[in-house]
């Protein structure tokens, strides 16, 4: 891959940040976002949007994690256990 410039970088970030901005103001709903995420994908390489994408769905988890949201395979079978 050749060196992406700062002016490059940025665009992709902005793109990124008002994609995910309107995936928040809509409660996930990526229908309601397309515009977003088409100019998303056209202003970023594709492994970033990749990255990217699993670093927002892995922020969101761990957020769900933090506030008892989710529970994990491993929170499940600890659970299980019977007290002594």
């Amino acid at each position: 891959m050749s060196v992406i410039d700062k002016n490059y970088r940025q665009k992709c970030w902005l793109a990124r940040d008002e994609y995910w901005k309107c995936l928040d103001m809509n409660t996930e709903d990526k229908e309601k976002c397309l515009k977003y995420r088409q100019l998303f994908e056209s202003s970023c390489p594709a492994t970033w949007v990749t990255h990217f994408d699993q670093k927002r769905d892995y922020d969101i988890f761990k957020q769900q994690l933090a506030v008892g949201q989710v529970e994990t395979d491993k929170l499940k079978s600890i659970k299980q256990q019977p007290t002594p």
